[in-house]
């Protein structure tokens, strides 16, 4: 097989968070005086930059507004569950000798207790999470270093705009999936390797 090795995005790609981090931003935008989010669909439209500006969140205050967004987070990790169908191909890439790993914008332990709870960490050889919006590309690059896999032979799956781009330049293939935070559409405007409605379509491609 061509890959050796899947990286993993978390919330919104293994974990269906989505729901949760609305309400959690909606909070907060009630808090400081940023705009919510009304229409959740048109945001699955923007890129997380469009979003930022769109919605009134200063650059200033963003690492902050994170920092408090995957605290309380956190909270609820334990809750968290993985989309229907992972668990399946999860199982089915550790079957094919695949290594798996996650590097995420979401906190490392909120990761694990999630993996935890899901019965889901013995796939995963490898788990950073970077708990920054933007420079995933960094870790990306850690992740292969750390495992030893040159960058052709990695895939990184994602659901944002943002994901495509991390991992264009860590220079992996990606594979977006279109049932989390950005529309196909969206994704596909960014030009990804592969694009997947369902995590089922995964081995054909890990398969060549």
């Amino acid at each position: 097989m061509k890959y050796q090795l899947v990286l993993w995005d978390f919330d919104g790609t293994l974990a269906d968070t989505l729901t949760l981090a609305l309400g959690i931003y909606n909070r907060m935008a009630a808090e400081r005086n940023f705009k919510p989010i009304d229409d959740p669909h048109a945001v699955r439209d923007m890129g997380m930059r469009e979003f930022l500006k769109s919605h009134g969140v200063p650059l200033h205050k963003i690492p902050f507004a994170f920092s408090t967004f995957l605290g309380e987070l956190r909270t609820m990790a334990a809750d968290v569950v993985l989309y229907d169908g992972i668990d399946l191909a999860l199982q089915q890439i550790s079957e094919h000798g695949i290594l798996q790993g996650i590097v995420s914008s979401n906190n490392t332990e909120t990761i694990r207790q999630c993996l935890k709870a899901n019965n889901a960490e013995a796939h995963f050889d490898y788990v950073s999470g970077t708990s920054r919006i933007f420079g995933k590309e960094k870790r990306i690059k850690q992740a292969l270093a750390a495992l030893n896999v040159p960058a052709k032979n990695a895939l990184y799956i994602g659901d944002e705009i943002r994901d495509i781009e991390a991992a264009r330049s860590a220079g992996l293939d990606i594979v977006a999936v279109a049932w989390g935070l950005n529309s196909a559409a969206a994704l596909t405007q960014h030009r990804p390797t592969h694009l997947i409605l369902t995590p089922s379509e995964l081995l054909a491609i890990l398969e060549g």
